[in-house]
């Protein structure tokens, strides 16, 4: 029995990791991100795409990604500007997909509670599939041009989170643009 319990235990632990959003960010230790008070898209269209292989993405997803990016970074104070080289900083997106694989062998001598009074011992090689979707925001200096800062986020992607994607790229947002401006550094 207690066997089981251990087993059920690590299946839990392992769907809670699979649904977790992995967060990372980089920045320009050079940066002045305390100067900054302003932002713009870097372009009309931020998305940022590469021609090798693109990922398509829809165009409510994209509406829903700058709707995103532009309340976080207002309320974290910062006031948006239409002219864009009067911005102190600009900002663009980048999102991908690509289908994973994981696989967990558990080897021999496995036990497995008991199969009609005996013990079970041998090996297991079990194999998942799954789609890894990936938001990333990039800051650029306004003056300069050049990238001061990157927040990426990347996220088993299930059936519950296409059908309900606005939750899910707001969470994104949040949880990337929650490291900017890097170490707390505030506004001047």
């Amino acid at each position: 029995m207690t066997g089981r319990i251990a087993i059920a235990a690590l299946l839990l632990a392992l769907a809670a990791c699979a649904a977790t959003l992995r967060v990372d960010s980089d920045f320009d230790p050079a940066a002045n991100f305390a100067g900054y008070r302003s932002f713009a898209w870097i372009r009309e269209d931020p998305l940022i795409q590469s021609s090798a292989s693109p990922t398509p993405i829809s165009p409510l997803n994209s509406r829903r990604i700058r709707d995103a990016v532009e309340l976080e970074l207002k309320a974290k104070g910062y006031t948006q500007n239409p002219d864009r080289s009067a911005a102190d900083f600009v900002v663009a997106y980048t999102v991908g997909a690509r289908d994973r694989m994981d696989a967990t062998s558990y080897p021999a001598p496995f036990y497995w509670g008991g199969y009609w009074g005996h013990a079970w011992y041998g090996s297991s090689v079990e194999v998942h599939s799954y789609r890894e979707g990936q938001l990333s925001i990039d800051i650029f200096d306004g003056k300069s041009h050049q990238p001061v800062w990157h927040g990426g986020a990347t996220k088993r992607i299930t059936e519950s989170d296409r059908k309900n994607a606005q939750s899910q790229i707001d969470a994104a947002v949040k949880a990337i643009l929650a490291r900017f401006p890097p170490g707390g550094a505030a506004k001047g």
